[in-house]
């Protein structure tokens, strides 16, 4: 599809369902109803789509392109062989994930409302479960979206095929008002979830993500908010601690994903060919970037200095008699030829490149454990930070540990290491609890990785931990990205309201949050 005709599907917004989107996707069939073999829109098949199109696995054309080209490289998640060009923006390709959140990522879900308002009364009580699951989809995919851009277009947003209220140049809302909107859908997600007494026969079927366990939502919805709410520590802080407040102090009523079964994630099913997006996944787009898939060096060090554990399943060693790890610097200046296998160690294989299995991991149990750590350490809440901050690597390890596993070429499995090594992985100087924001960061950017590159690369900005040494080319410094430049299609479209955040469109002005 050209920028044009994503353009015009935007405006008029006539297909509901995208065939092309999963047409050939087969295996799918016997899995859920099938939405492209369906005449009429309908919600529940609306809100498999919008768990597709919502990218909670990331697909293979972002993991090639905006991951490793992009995020990967300015937040030193994976080793790059770089070049004066390691700063740019893949335009076009982000052009691409400004559209497809547009045009069918939150407008599939829009049209949930639409369909919904629609029913007749006795239907109602049936289908609501979806209004309430499509605004926590909605928070995931809107977070994403404007932790990338910052101020984007919203409460006017996705309004092409109402009759009234219809607004096809929609202005560009705050990012503090598009959080505090998705902040309150969560919330109020949760609640309505808690008390729900009659759910839609297909959901078990429909739910991609969680197979229509309305608790584990639950879950998602409150670790989600914890998150976000998080993501405000330094620009809105008594707005942050009385969201954190509220979820930590009422377990009860706030649920969290607080243990490695509870994990939210997309897997794969063995019997599926390809995934959701087609044409392979990530094991593909790390096949087919070697220059992109080195170990970066920072981590890399921090892991071999401290004897992580996590090291043997995250990198592969140098190609060498001995067993020894070398990371990639980032700055080109620093990389010294020749860069192959006998001088660099790897993204590792069987982890990466030829795991079919990986999940597309969602919200960790560890992720939640460093965020209670924060919360104890900053004296929001009465808690112990040292010992959810040990908890969190500890469930890192496990999950780590689980997803190499999980690969069917891995014939003789890990086994987690002991609590003894893990107890003295967790009073080794560089990984020891010490009270710092520093030493929780800086372990949560490891777990979170080239795992999960977005959360990683929107935490590193926030905290601005760990420190990155600086990338130089020529003695010339090179200044990082820390936000997305609008694409030219919104600059062209919506050029009035565009005029309103102009001024701060550059690739260096800091999105609300990342204040420090």
């Amino acid at each position: 599809m050209t920028h044009a005709m994503k353009r015009c599907a935007r405006l008029v917004a006539l297909v509901v369902v995208p065939a092309a989107t999963i047409a050939c996707h087969d295996a799918y069939d016997s899995l859920f109803l099938d939405p492209d073999r369906s005449q009429t829109a309908r919600i529940e098949y609306l809100f498999t789509q919008g768990l597709i199109d919502a990218d909670f696995p990331i697909h293979y054309g972002e993991w090639y392109w905006q991951v490793y080209h992009n995020v990967a490289t300015w937040a030193q998640l994976s080793g790059t062989v770089n070049d004066v060009n390691m700063m740019r923006p893949v335009s076009d390709q982000w052009q691409d994930t400004w559209t497809d959140y547009y045009t069918r990522a939150a407008m599939d879900l829009k049209e949930i409302y639409v369909l919904y308002a629609a029913l007749p009364a006795d239907q109602k009580a049936s289908y609501e479960v979806y209004i309430h699951l499509g605004k926590i989809v909605n928070a995931f995919t809107t977070a994403r979206t404007t932790d990338l851009w910052g101020d984007i277009p919203y409460s006017e947003a996705f309004t092409a095929r109402q009759t009234v209220g219809r607004n096809l140049f929609p202005k560009f809302d705050t990012q503090e008002s598009v959080y505090d909107a998705i902040l309150q859908d969560l919330k109020d997600a949760s609640a309505a979830l808690r008390t729900l007494s009659v759910v839609h026969p297909a959901l078990a079927k429909q739910d991609l993500l969680l197979g229509g366990d309305l608790t584990g939502w639950r879950r998602f919805a409150n670790s989600l908010r914890l998150r976000l709410a998080m993501r405000l520590s330094d620009v809105a802080q008594p707005k942050a601690a009385g969201i954190v407040q509220e979820i930590l102090l009422d377990p009860a009523t706030y649920p969290l994903v607080e243990a490695e079964s509870l994990s939210v994630a997309w897997y794969m099913d063995p019997s599926w060919i390809r995934d959701h997006n087609s044409s392979g996944n990530r094991s593909r787009a790390t096949s087919e970037l070697p220059q992109q898939a080195w170990a970066p060096k920072l981590m890399l060090d921090m892991m071999v200095t401290d004897s992580d554990p996590r090291l043997p399943v995250v990198f592969d060693s140098v190609a060498d008699t001995i067993v020894r790890y070398a990371g990639l610097p980032s700055s080109p200046q620093a990389q010294l030829p020749p860069i192959d296998r006998k001088h660099y160690s790897r993204l590792d294989s069987l982890m990466f490149s030829h795991n079919d299995n990986f999940p597309g991991y969602v919200m960790t149990a560890a992720e939640v454990e460093f965020l209670k750590s924060e919360a104890y350490q900053r004296g929001w809440v009465t808690g112990d930070p040292k010992a959810a901050y040990d908890s969190a690597i500890s469930l890192s390890v496990r999950m780590y540990y689980d997803t190499y596993n999980r690969n069917s070429a891995v014939i003789r499995k890990l086994a987690v290491p002991s609590p003894a090594a893990m107890s003295a992985f967790l009073n080794r100087p560089g990984v020891a609890y010490d009270g710092t924001l520093q030493r929780i960061a800086t372990q949560k950017w490891i777990h979170l990785g080239i795992v999960q590159p977005y959360e990683a690369w929107a935490e590193l900005r926030r905290t601005d931990y760990p420190v990155l040494p600086q990338d130089v080319i020529g003695g010339r410094p090179l200044e990082r990205p820390v936000r997305i430049v609008y694409p030219s299609s919104e600059i062209t479209s919506n050029s009035q309201n565009y005029q309103a955040v102009r001024a701060k469109d550059t690739p260096t002005t800091r999105v609300w949050w990342d204040v420090k």
